[in-house]
């Protein structure tokens, strides 16, 4: 026990010194149940429980469990005797350490690593459990080499592999796009609402349980990610998405690598002609020997989003996907792009409203022609249409007629067909007939909307309309309807009924729908999140001498029988040390046995700046 509570003590002090951040990454890696944790003490306590370790250890490589090992056979040891033991060089067992350290099983402090006690006695009931032993994890080698495949038809892997690396790109493009429209709902339970799950697999062109793969690819490259209740398009996305397409390959590719251990990259760039089946498989349980279950099913996924991103095809890297690990992903993307098709600018117009894309269109153009047209199917062939409802929206976000024509003119190959620019002209025409306020102080009923128009047979359509109905609109005067709700609300909803309305003169045009940053809904909450806030609020964040922080420091050296040096500082400014066995803590004040002078002393927690275990 007293082991037990040093290394409490020593970790909770680490632990107040991290960042939200950084502790919640480990309570949510741990799997660490946030409704329990009071203080940052209770958070220690919980981490050095065998089952919260032995799920720390299950995600450790062989070589860094092999150095944790080693490491453990004494109090504390040097990192370079640690190399020295194994064998290895200094730097790459450093490097293994901090992996451990990121996990919170060691402590290292002036390159001097500790392996938790608890760590130290999880890894030696293993051989008890079927897992490797201290020696088989520091001297038994990996299993036999990946076999070599015909390398006779690589061309075609090549075109299987840059045609779903092209048909992925888009797909992650589409959702980005459809999330920084309007962001989709997460449920309290995890996961995204199934209308708003329904919406993306139909913009992206997959299977509804497809998505969950996909998207995890769009956060892992910092596209999309979840926030107050919502996932929605990051910042970065809206770079990420104008990008030619080789280049947005590049990003997220770049970041699905950067998540595979750095032995089996470097043993898949080895061998660029290996088939990626058994003999990986068991390469990957050997290097993760207490992987377990959770390992296959990580494994499948990244495996899954190879194969989606071009990197494998048929169980075997492919040209592309060699270089990306063998030669990073600026080498991979360089080998892709000669084999996608190459952006087009100009389009073909026709006169059933239609605009069909020869190929992948410019992603600035496509964006421009976005605000103008709907997209009926995205991918090689691009397809939009020309609707009043485009054309309304595109006006509304500030462009005229002629500035959408002279763009059509110049994007088609042929020309501008009469019935759109009819269209346009029309539909421009009649934008703003109808037009959204807020109501004056003087409008009856307590009216927040004021709604007018110069067409008396548009008004009325507006108060008879069912879609309308909600508003609750009323005539108040000839060519006046008023509502009480928001006039954003107001606008937006006769828009959506496809009326020509638009904000009056003086009335700054609200956000369009889901461009706002949505309210979470209450039932949406984090309990890790609530549980960081709760550490904070319970273990005072600040020197040694916090009342609170030693307070609890001392509750745990008692509860643990537990030895601790403490530094009190004295009246006149000095300060002294005793070595003291704690007893109790009450009203302010601490009481242990004085080790020297065998005499019980009470110290008031405020004069004591310093407690550190002595075992």
């Amino acid at each position: 026990m007293p082991a037990t509570s040093s290394a409490s003590l020593a970790l909770a002090a680490r632990l107040r010194d991290l960042d939200d951040a950084s502790v919640t990454r480990i309570i949510r890696e741990r799997s660490i149940s946030p409704t329990s944790l009071r203080d940052i003490f209770d958070l220690a306590e919980a981490l050095l429980d065998p089952a919260a370790i032995g799920i720390a250890l299950a995600r450790q490589t062989r070589p860094t469990l092999a150095a944790l090992v080693t490491a453990g056979e004494a109090e504390s040891m040097p990192v370079a005797d640690v190399a020295r033991r194994l064998d290895r060089p200094v730097d790459q067992v450093r490097s293994d350490l901090h992996a451990a350290l990121d996990a919170v099983l060691i402590d290292l402090v002036d390159d001097t690593v500790t392996v938790w006690p608890t760590v130290v006695a999880e890894l030696a009931q293993w051989p008890q459990r079927g897992l490797p032993g201290s020696e088989a994890l520091t001297s038994e080698h990996p299993p036999v080499s990946l076999d070599a495949v015909d390398d006779a038809d690589r061309a075609s892997v090549d075109r299987g592999a840059a045609e779903r690396a092209f048909t992925t790109t888009t797909q992650l493009t589409e959702i980005v796009l459809a999330l920084a429209e309007a962001p989709g709902r997460l449920l309290a339970r995890g996961g995204l609402s199934l209308p708003d799950a329904k919406r993306l697999a139909e913009v992206a062109g997959v299977e509804l349980d497809e998505l969950p793969l996909i998207l995890d690819l769009a956060s892992l490259a910092d596209l999309v990610e979840d926030d107050d209740g919502f996932t929605r398009a990051t910042t970065r996305s809206d770079e990420w998405r104008r990008a030619p397409l080789a280049d947005r390959w590049q990003q997220v590719a770049e970041a699905w690598v950067a998540l595979l251990p750095v032995e089996l990259v470097e043993l898949l760039a080895s061998r660029p002609l290996a088939r990626w089946g058994a003999a990986l498989t068991d390469f990957v349980h050997w290097l993760y020997p207490a992987g377990g279950d959770a390992l296959d099913t990580r494994m499948a996924r990244r495996g899954a989003q190879g194969e989606r991103l071009g990197v494998t095809a048929d169980g075997r890297a492919s040209t592309m996907g060699a270089a990306l690990l063998s030669r990073g992903a600026a080498a991979a993307s360089a080998v892709l792009a000669p084999l996608v098709p190459p952006d087009v600018d100009q389009v073909y117009l026709q006169h059933d409203l239609t605009v069909v894309s020869p190929g992948p269109l410019a992603a600035h153009l496509d964006e421009r022609l976005r605000r103008l047209a709907d997209v009926e199917s995205a991918g090689l062939a691009g397809r939009y249409r020309v609707t009043a409802d485009s054309v309304t929206r595109a006006v509304a976000l500030g462009e005229s007629a002629e500035e959408l024509l002279a763009f059509l003119e110049q994007l088609s190959l042929t020309g501008v067909p009469q019935p759109v620019e009819y269209l346009i002209r029309e539909t421009a025409a009649r934008y703003g007939s109808v037009r959204v306020a807020p109501a004056d102080d003087g409008e009856r009923g307590g009216a927040r909307a004021l709604v007018t128009s110069e067409d008396r047979l548009l008004l009325d359509s507006l108060l008879v309309d069912a879609a309308t109905a909600p508003l609750g609109l009323q005539l108040s005067s000839p060519g006046r309807a008023v509502s009480r709700f928001e006039p954003a609300v107001v606008l937006w909803t006769l828009i959506d009924a496809r009326y020509p309305a638009a904000p009056a003169d003086g009335f700054p045009a609200p956000e369009r729908p889901g461009r706002t940053r949505p309210v979470a809904p209450v039932s949406v909450t984090d309990p890790v999140a609530d549980a960081v806030a709760r550490i904070r609020s319970g273990s005072t964040v600040g020197t040694d001498g916090d009342d609170a922080w030693v307070g609890r420091q001392w509750e745990l050296a008692v509860r643990g029988k537990l030895a601790v040096r403490a530094t009190v500082r004295l009246p006149d400014g000095s300060e002294r040390s005793f070595d003291l066995e704690p007893t109790g803590i009450a009203a302010g004040r601490v009481r242990g046995r004085d080790r020297d002078a065998d005499v019980e002393r009470t110290l008031p927690i405020a004069s004591i700046t310093g407690l550190e275990p002595l075992e």
